[in-house]
């Protein structure tokens, strides 16, 4: 598993968290689209950025996939289930190359758990594992400015100390003026356009206070976890007051080509989940248990498949 789906995996669950009376079921899919272009009008040309981005997200989905499978490729959705009670919450998701993977926070011990079912362990970070690794990310970074030529590492000073939030500077929140009920919800339609991608958001109203219990307790866990990248914000922030039922995100990489890359809410149920959803296994299953530290170690020398 590589080291930005365990970001996401943890992110998911930092987002989702709520307060002490809120107990929820979410069910959660994301998945990407690879862009097939013969999806373009004959003669067409775009004349502003962006415009090309704008069409195909307002493409209807059951268009963008069949294009994709006449094409042959694969599109590989991964589902997620978030269960809240109180302060405490998991995650749960599964995808073909990693299999069943939970994320389970326990707030008042001040620790996150990552469980690997098919390697039968359980990762734990605690605040200090969180502290070491934002540390060694801080020293890397310093070692290699070191090395770099004087006039390179200048410029690349300077490169850093002019980073922006590029959802705050250099994007806008349109709202479209477009309706729709997405998975059950009736959505307005929002667009941020950014310097290197466009993003489409499906928004309801929050009727059961599930944005504002987010952002309380996103920020109340960002004390204990701070993010390594504590700018960037993220779509409940865009959208803020409303949940963020489907996000459409059109990406262009030079190599692999454009893609859409979609999330979406597709069931909220307001009850309690089994209390053995936030109990990660132990000793007695068959797991063992090791630093979070530790597994990001491996993963950076390349040991392992996670």
């Amino acid at each position: 598993m590589n080291q930005l789906r365990v970001f996401l995996v943890i992110g998911i669950a930092l987002i989702f968290a709520s307060s002490l009376k809120a107990q929820y079921i979410i069910e959660q899919i994301e998945y990407g689209i690879p862009i097939n272009y013969e999806l373009l009008p004959e003669g067409t040309d775009f004349d502003a950025p962006f415009e090309e981005a704008k069409f195909f997200l307002n493409l209807p989905e059951s268009k963008l996939k069949a294009s994709a499978y006449n094409e042959d490729e694969e599109i590989e959705i991964q589902k997620s289930t978030i269960y809240i009670s109180g302060d405490n919450f998991a995650v749960e998701s599964q995808t073909k190359e990693d299999g069943k993977i939970t994320v389970i926070s326990n707030y008042n011990k001040g620790m996150l758990y990552y469980v690997l079912w098919s390697q039968k362990k359980v990762y734990e970070m605690s605040k200090k594992d969180m502290e070491d690794i934002q540390a060694e990310a801080y020293t890397a970074v310093k070692k290699m400015m070191e090395q770099l030529p004087p006039e390179m590492r200048q410029q690349a000073r300077l490169a850093m100390e002019e980073k922006k939030d590029p959802h705050e500077s250099n994007q806008h929140l349109i709202s479209t003026g477009k309706t729709m009920t997405k998975y059950g919800h009736k959505c307005k339609q929002y667009m941020i356009e950014g310097d290197n991608e466009v993003m489409i958001i499906w928004a309801s109203d929050d009727r059961i206070g599930l944005a504002k219990k987010a952002k309380a307790v996103s920020e109340k866990l960002s004390k204990i976890f701070p993010s390594m990248d504590e700018e960037k914000k993220d779509e409940w922030e865009l959208v803020s007051g409303k949940i963020p039922i489907e996000v459409r995100t059109y990406q262009m990489n030079p190599m692999a080509g454009a893609r859409i890359e979609i999330q979406a809410i597709t069931k909220i149920n307001e009850t309690k989940p089994p209390a053995k959803k936030f109990i990660p296994p132990g000793e007695a299953d068959g797991f063992t248990k090791s630093s979070f530290k530790e597994m990001m170690n491996q993963m950076m020398q390349g040991k392992g498949d996670y």
